[in-house]
């Protein structure tokens, strides 16, 4: 099962909860022990809201608001039922003026429940760069429309200043790059999640194609990486499970990591962070973590997740954690009872923002999460 199957996975039971009381739990690895943290609420009211990425020196929050679809084209989509599409996704930025949408009118399908659009951004320079997602291939796309067809699957990117601020440019077509290539095999699935930009390349992590690409400034698309599936019990027998890699950063030593959601069934402490090495294959550096939407590391090395589903998406109610990973190993939950949380992002002194509710069409916040 792809990313698309994990947010299907009891929605429609879930949407409509209230944010949870924490209380501490525990990953597959053991007891971990819980870091009380003051969290503050700095943005509300957002459609959708995602990724999260910092602007050069940490002065700016940019934030994927993935929208709510709208008025049509409309067409049945295998994840959210009848859905329909609309310019309603949006690159919204927090800073000491306050919280100011700076990127308008981008694609977003939506059914009842959920939608997709923008998921995820990072800034280089002036260069905002953010994946918008899609869930299928171009034939399930062509369905939303021609708009659709040009906005939803893409890398896409806007500028921070000048004259084309605000202005939406298309990098690359990563529903057609896997149409094309499909390193990974199998059903023709394309998801674009997190993304990272850094100097010549920018590399995004396809949640459908199980794959971590790298896209030139000229829209070239390569293959740096093919996350492995595996096989794990489930109702008395095993399945293959997916690994839905979700989030792409830099870590120590320079490398690249990648944090996994993982498909069905989703089990507990089934996900995993991988180190990547360009032409090496995927190395586990981290396990025992359940359903990573996003990591980052901290200026000690420390390394954070954020689980969409501590508890895993197949409970009656998910709830979402940040765990901290010392370098020695010790981990810690800084926080939980977090609903559907869909990106993470550190400041200038670690301190920690979490987009929460992050289904909710109306009613998604930022949270600023300090120790």
């Amino acid at each position: 099962m792809r990313l698309s199957r994990a947010f299907r996975t009891g929605l429609t039971c879930i949407a409509a909860l209230a944010l949870m009381i924490p209380s501490p739990l525990a990953t597959a690895r053991g007891e971990v022990q819980t870091s009380w943290a003051d969290i503050e609420v700095i943005a509300e009211g957002l459609s959708e809201p995602r990724g999260l990425g910092f602007g050069p020196g940490r002065r700016e929050l940019y934030v994927a608001e993935s929208g709510e679809g709208g008025d049509g084209p409309c067409a049945v989509h295998p994840v959210l039922g009848e859905a329909c599409f609309g310019k309603s996704g949006a690159i919204t930025r927090i800073d000491r003026k306050g919280v100011k949408t700076v990127v308008k009118n981008l694609g977003s399908i939506a059914g009842a429940i959920e939608g997709f659009g923008p998921h995820d951004v990072s800034v280089h320079g002036r260069h905002i760069m953010f994946t918008t997602g899609a869930v299928g291939d171009p034939d399930l796309r062509a369905q939303f429309g021609r708009d659709a067809e040009r906005s939803l699957g893409h890398l896409l990117a806007s500028e921070t200043k000048g004259h084309r601020r605000g202005n939406v440019s298309r990098v690359a077509d990563l529903v057609q790059f896997e149409d094309d290539v499909n390193p990974a095999g199998g059903p023709v699935d394309s998801n674009p999640f997190g993304v990272l930009a850094q100097g010549k390349w920018t590399y995004v992590a396809d949640a459908g194609a199980n794959a971590l690409l790298a896209v030139s400034r000229h829209g070239r698309v390569r293959v740096v990486a093919v996350f492995p599936d595996r096989i794990v019990d489930f109702g008395g027998g095993q399945i293959p499970m997916n690994p839905v890699p979700t989030t792409v950063v830099r870590g120590p030593g320079g490398d690249l990591y990648v944090g996994e959601l993982t498909g069905f069934p989703f089990p507990i402490g089934g996900a995993r962070v991988y180190r990547v090495e360009e032409g090496e294959e995927p190395e586990v550096y981290a396990e025992g973590f359940t359903n990573i939407i996003d990591i980052a590391f901290g200026k000690d090395g420390s390394l954070y997740v954020l689980e969409i589903a501590h508890n895993s998406l197949l409970a009656s109610v998910p709830e979402g954690a940040v765990i901290k990973v010392a370098p020695n190993g010790d981990r810690e939950i800084i926080a939980d009872g977090l609903f559907f949380p869909g990106g993470l992002a550190l400041g200038k002194s670690d301190e920690l923002y979490v987009t929460n509710c992050g289904i909710c069409f109306d009613d998604g916040e930022v949270l600023r999460i300090t120790q």
